[in-house]
């Protein structure tokens, strides 16, 4: 039962941050209309959206189920450890300064601060923070935001690699992160594009 005001949740956030109503919402993800009528109307029904429905909707809209509503690590998604925690404008001054450049010039800039050793030989360290636009096609050797999903249990983990297609890749010495993501996996979805990295003095250490 816990599960179902996070789907509530996050459709009405999908919905405030592309402008759309329910019915283009739901054309554009190739769903019946009804499907999301029904299901929003009845909050306290007891609905859940299907696995399907979710991945539709995050692949329409680059907007992630797990972090777009309620702004939470994956950990608190049943995972052992986050790999990267999002963050807001609230973080830090340089953190909202360089959101709002961003997203002057671009549409949905999401910002996470990495906190595994996943693209360590590739510039990134724990506790840098990394500007995702989602949405963005990426090209070989991009670093890429994705979400690694366990579906039976409607669970997502957030994941920073680099797109070597077929596979997304770490770059690191960690050997617990080595195993590469299959782009074409039914539970692998690449969600944007690294524009920008941030780093604070106090990781430079």
């Amino acid at each position: 039962m816990q599960e179902k005001p996070n789907h509530h949740s996050y459709i009405e956030e999908v919905l405030r941050r592309t402008g759309w109503n329910q019915t283009e919402l739901a054309k554009r993800a190739g769903l019946d209309p009804s499907t999301l009528s029904r299901f929003l109307g009845n909050p306290d029904g007891g609905q859940l959206l299907r696995a399907s429905t979710l991945r539709r909707i995050e692949t329409v809209t680059g907007l992630p189920f797990g972090n777009a509503a309620a702004e939470r690590p994956a950990s608190q998604h049943g995972f052992a450890e986050a790999e990267a925690s999002p963050v807001d404008n609230l973080t830090s001054d340089v953190v909202a300064l360089v959101l709002a450049q961003l997203s002057q010039a671009n549409a949905n800039i999401d910002a996470w601060q990495l906190n595994s050793r996943a693209l360590e030989l590739a510039g990134h360290k724990p506790g840098d923070f990394l500007f995702v636009k989602l949405g963005e096609t990426p090209l070989r050797g991009d670093v890429v935001c994705a979400q690694i999903y366990d579906w039976t249990r409607n669970r997502a983990e957030t994941v920073f690699r680099l797109f070597e297609p077929p596979y997304l890749v770490s770059a690191t010495t960690d050997s617990a992160l080595f195993a590469p993501h299959a782009i074409s996996s039914e539970s692998v979805v690449v969600k944007g594009v690294v524009l920008h990295s941030l780093r604070s003095r106090t990781h430079m250490l």
